[in-house]
């Protein structure tokens, strides 16, 4: 059983998932707005938390942000949202966002990815700095440094790089990806695309010449030839 905080502004979409995943042992709370949600995460920290994107007073992408930087939370985030463009997806990701699920969608799929994040969370390894050239991650502090520069990466970003840079040189292809981030392989989705892109953008954004993602058209990623 997890402790599931659910963020939707829609009181119907809100008790059903509610009601569907307290069916399968998990407590939920419930907040009907970004700010109640906001609140209810401080004062008892959920382990997952299900965001509606278009929220009234604080939208999710606001929110998201805020639950990482003001509460510090690494709790997973699965976004729920009815926009399906990338530029939407990469903004959720870019704010903290680990999965994103377009609606209409169906509750066992909901179910399905919240206990795979779930279980990568638990099993996820704590343990040294791994360096590879100018990358450094330090698993401990969640921290990551390239070119000398400190890129903030969120969740689900961090663990692409972090995936890379235990085995620099080695290329791993799209199903071990998509089996180790999100816990099975996304089959007719681009969603590993978009975060290769998100994660990308993130160190342009920190100000690095380049960034470390090697992209082999048909075998898969790779840490950059001259990072490792």
């Amino acid at each position: 059983m997890a402790r599931l905080l659910i963020v939707e502004d829609d009181p119907v979409i809100g008790g059903n998932v509610c009601d569907y995943l307290a069916g399968r042992g998990h407590r939920c709370d419930y907040a009907p707005d970004g700010y109640v949600a906001m609140a209810l995460a401080a004062a008892d920290p959920p382990e997952l938390v299900v965001l509606d994107l278009n929220l009234p007073r604080l939208d999710g992408l606001t929110w998201c942000r805020r639950f990482r930087a003001e509460l510090g939370s690494a709790a997973p985030v699965i976004m729920l949202t009815a926009r399906d463009e990338l530029e939407d997806k990469l903004a959720g990701f870019e704010a903290g966002a680990d999965d994103y699920l377009v609606k209409p969608f169906e509750l066992p799929e909901l179910a399905a990815r919240i206990e795979s994040l779930l279980r990568r969370v638990q099993r996820q390894p704590f343990a040294d700095v791994l360096r590879s050239g100018t990358l450094v991650i330090d698993r401990a502090a969640r921290s990551v440094r390239f070119e000398d520069l400190e890129v903030r990466l969120p969740p689900k970003p961090y663990r692409l790089v972090e995936l890379l840079a235990e085995r620099p040189g080695r290329v791993f292809s799209r199903p071990e990806l998509e089996e180790a981030i999100w816990g099975e392989p996304q089959p007719q989705s681009d969603s590993l695309r978009t975060l290769v892109a998100a994660t990308r953008r993130c160190f342009a954004q920190a100000g690095c010449a380049s960034d470390p993602i090697d992209n082999l058209h048909g075998h898969g990623y790779r840490l950059r030839d001259g990072v490792s």
